[in-house]
């Protein structure tokens, strides 16, 4: 609250971001209804490597630095009463970042990300662009550590408007490798997630709103970690590939995909070592709807269908995986409304996951509610209040509040 009263006192301009301030643009040219979400503008803003359409094949002013610098502030304070659990409140403080991205030259691009989350950890990211051709046609790459659609495609898959990912995206149906033994709960093993941040390198054709493209990665650790900087100990690779379209100019579009990846039970190089395949493909798809005198109503959902084979090795001689191939589905939907004059979004959405357990009706169900209100330019209040019922245990709900403030 104290960082939020001494903004009120600067200037508006010496407030915004990087972007912002290279354009001297409000933050309405990229981002709808709120940031951090974007709009058609931004979206091919960021296609095109952080340029214009005008910027295509030019040179680029590197003098100015400030333009390419950004920063992100959030502070939360949450209620949790999760079932086993000590119900508590607290006061976090989940992610304090710097940004540098921009264009550097004629046809390259770079992003970096710094960010430490709850003091406790420094965690650095980034991926160099290449686009070449027009603004209507162009071949573009990124090569480097990049999220797997997550907070960066479209239709579902940008940055949510909601303080927390979409847990349909974040557990992405849990597990690569499902251990089911009786009616214990699958915990544990190998997950894949679309935020996972992996290495790889990403190739793209761009027509006009369409973007078709595909991603090969190293894929999952023993642990489940993309980010992990050993554990990749041979030659397999995992791939995606995705089609994504912008329906409107202000933030309807969908996105196609397919993934599959491979990973292992444990590093060593000798057998017996298990290998895990699996594969994610489904949907995502919102669509706005201008309401006259209101504001504008959005509509949102997505499918996963999930399919894990396991091997039939044991992962040890008194653990055997069972079944050889397990398979699961889940969907979200999600509604938001923004009210024009009140400057204000709220948004309500149901998620329903196959945690692939051995028991029946295993479904995770979750159902959260929640509000965005823009305080001044780049600065937002948001409230967050999801139910969650797990059949494995874990059924609770969480209410948070979140001051975000971007400069």
């Amino acid at each position: 609250m104290m960082c939020g009263m001494f903004l009120s006192a600067v200037r508006e301009s010496e407030a915004l971001p990087g972007f912002a301030r290279k354009y001297n643009a409000d933050c309405s040219m990229c981002h709808f209804p709120v940031i951090p979400r974007l709009n058609n503008f931004g979206q091919m803003y960021r296609r095109m490597g952080y340029r214009t359409k005008i910027e295509i094949n030019k040179d680029q002013d590197l003098t100015k630095v400030n333009e390419m610098l950004s920063g992100r502030i959030k502070s939360q304070f949450s209620y949790d009463n999760t079932q086993g659990q000590i119900e508590r409140t607290q006061f976090t403080f989940p992610d304090l970042s710097l940004f540098y991205a921009g264009a550097v030259s004629r046809n390259f691009s770079a992003w970096i990300h710094a960010f430490a989350s709850n003091s406790t950890s420094l965690d650095f990211h980034g991926h160099i662009m290449g686009n070449f051709g027009s603004a209507e046609n162009m071949f573009m790459f990124r090569v480097g550590q990049m999220h797997m659609l997550q907070q960066e495609g479209v239709g579902g898959f940008d940055r949510p408007t909601s303080i927390n990912i979409n847990p349909v995206h974040l557990l992405a149906l849990t597990r690569a490798n499902v251990v089911a033994t009786g009616a214990a709960a699958p915990t544990g093993g190998s997950t894949y997630t679309f935020d996972l941040r992996q290495k790889g390198i990403e190739l793209a054709y761009m027509h006009g709103p369409g973007k078709l493209g595909v991603m090969i990665s190293n894929g999952l650790n023993e642990t489940g970690s993309g980010v992990s900087s050993v554990g990749d100990i041979d030659p397999q690779k995992d791939y995606m590939v995705f089609y994504e379209h912008l329906l409107d100019d202000i933030a309807s579009g969908f996105t196609l995909f397919y993934y599959n990846g491979t990973t292992h039970s444990s590093t060593s190089t000798t057998a017996p070592r298990p290998e895990f395949n699996f594969n994610r493909f489904g949907f995502n798809v919102t669509k706005v709807f201008p309401v006259a005198d209101l504001g504008f109503i959005e509509l949102q959902g997505g499918y996963v269908r999930s399919h894990d084979n396991n091997p039939a090795t044991p992962v040890t001689a008194t653990t055997p995986i069972t079944p050889l191939s397990v398979t699961g589905n889940s969907f979200y939907i999600e509604s938001q409304q923004y009210l024009t004059g009140y400057e204000i979004t709220f948004y309500e959405r149901y998620s329903a996951i196959n945690l692939n357990g051995a028991q029946p009706n295993g479904i995770r169900k979750d159902y959260t509610a929640g509000f965005v209100k823009p305080l001044q330019t780049w600065v937002r209040l948001s409230g967050d209040y999801t139910y969650t019922y797990n059949p494995f245990g874990g059924t609770g709900q969480v209410l948070l509040f979140e001051l975000q403030i971007n400069y």
